[in-house]
């Protein structure tokens, strides 16, 4: 009787533990785990929230798009001394892959001409988007 107490104890803290595994992984939004500043140039840790990106120059153009409209569901940018003039985001596709890992994608938004005032929301045709180093045609 013990013996079977002691089994159904352990695949109800199995099934508990699953259960919250799956939870943490949930799929949705994409979302900033970390921001860096630096004058107006931002650096950013983003999880993807989901199992694969099908399509990265898709997926830039959201994150680059979340950013202008400052719509993250974690992080709200101060615009108090204006808009970022370059954006750097490293995408993980969950949140507990983050340590040790290299990120699934890397995205640059930054302006054809440096140390002008330019910005992201203001002059978004001075920008160029580059994902894992290779230039896109149409940020």
């Amino acid at each position: 009787m013990k013996r079977k107490k002691h089994t159904l104890l352990c695949l109800l803290l199995a099934a508990a533990f699953v259960s919250a595994c799956a939870q943490k992984r949930k799929e949705g939004e994409p979302d900033v785990i970390s921001s860096m500043k630096m004058n107006q140039d931002e650096t950013l840790t983003v999880v993807a929230n989901r199992k694969q990106i099908e399509d990265k120059e898709d997926f830039a153009k959201l994150l680059v798009k979340k950013c202008k409209d400052n719509s993250f569901q974690s992080v709200r940018f101060s615009t108090d001394y204006g808009y970022a003039t370059s954006l750097n985001l490293r995408v993980y596709l969950w949140e507990d892959e983050i340590e040790g890992q290299e990120p699934v994608m890397v995205v640059e938004y930054k302006p054809v001409e440096w140390g002008r005032d330019y910005d992201i929301v203001h002059d978004p045709e001075k920008f160029q988007m580059y994902v894992d180093g290779e230039l896109m045609e149409n940020p």
